[in-house]
């Protein structure tokens, strides 16, 4: 039970990444590489000895840390050119695309149809929240490749998990994800396209969203996160990830008066989403228990 309430605090986080997004007046690709720096820079000065592992470990968590730069980038273009809720909503497909690839590219995970069943649930709850924001095609397709890659990302944390501390594997995936961030910003320069905005220096309020999305968003949930790998699949935190439209949604209805999305339809997904998370691991246990125990 504690670790499914340390599961969904860590839900509550990223959920809330999406907001602090919106109230960064940053482009995309420098609030994800202001999130990375820092966070890579705080872990390897206040954990130097983590840094110490093998290389062939380094280069993984590195070029896994890249994908999850590409992840946020996408993250935070979809809430920019749509809006919270259409990013949160992209979110909870994590779990059908998880149900789908992971039994693919992991040997060891036997794919079970009833985590492909009760994605696919999830993505119709999805739909009942979305139908009527149609108006944000472009946004939504830019956060479904957001969570196609959120979900690559965390079936390789999930192999990366018991072979090195928590610490280690966040400090060079945020490495490898400013990395990415400098690589983009070259790259779109080389072909005469601007990633950033003109202006590089965060101003007023934004330091403080900052602060919090690199200590409360970023070094707190991951880590939490990672550490919960040892003991959950890939799937069933993948799974919980369902409730971060629920808490985006509310969140951005809060803080930026987006609730026309907060009618039936809301509260009807919502409802087919929370039953789902809850039953997941009870259904996916009764699956695998031996019969007649």
């Amino acid at each position: 039970m504690r670790d499914y309430l340390k599961l969904h605090f860590v839900v509550v986080l990223w959920g809330f990444t999406a907001v602090l997004g919106k109230l960064i007046d940053l482009s995309a690709t420098q609030v994800v590489l202001f999130r990375a720096c820092a966070s890579a820079a705080i872990l390897f000065m206040v954990f130097p000895r983590r840094a110490l592992i093998p290389k062939r470990l380094i280069v993984a968590l590195i070029a896994n840390g890249m994908l999850l730069g590409f992840h946020w980038m996408m993250f935070f273009l979809a809430v920019k050119i749509a809006n919270v809720s259409i990013c949160m909503i992209a979110m909870a497909t994590i779990s059908f695309w998880t149900a789908l690839i992971e039994p693919i590219l992991v040997r060891k995970v036997r794919f079970q149809w009833i985590n492909l069943l009760l994605g696919l649930i999830v993505v119709d709850a999805v739909y009942w929240i979305y139908h009527s924001e149609t108006q944000f095609h472009y946004g939504l397709v830019v956060a479904l490749i957001g969570a196609i890659l959120a979900t690559l990302f965390s079936i390789a944390n999930g192999l990366f998990a018991g072979k090195v501390d928590e610490q280690s594997i966040v400090m060079y995936e945020m490495a490898g994800a400013a990395l990415f961030c400098f690589l983009a910003l070259g790259v779109a320069n080389l072909f005469g396209y601007q990633l950033g905005s003109d202006r590089w220096i965060p101003i007023q309020w934004e330091w403080l969203w900052l602060g919090i999305l690199v200590f409360g968003g970023t070094l707190l949930a991951y880590y939490l996160y990672v550490e919960l790998l040892r003991r959950l699949s890939v799937f069933t935190i993948n799974f919980a990830n369902n409730l971060e439209p629920v808490y985006g949604i509310s969140l951005g209805a809060l803080f930026f008066g987006d609730h026309h999305l907060l009618g039936s339809g809301f509260y009807a997904g919502t409802a087919v989403i929370l039953v789902a998370v809850f039953v997941q691991p009870w259904l996916v246990k009764s699956e695998s228990s031996p019969s007649g125990d």
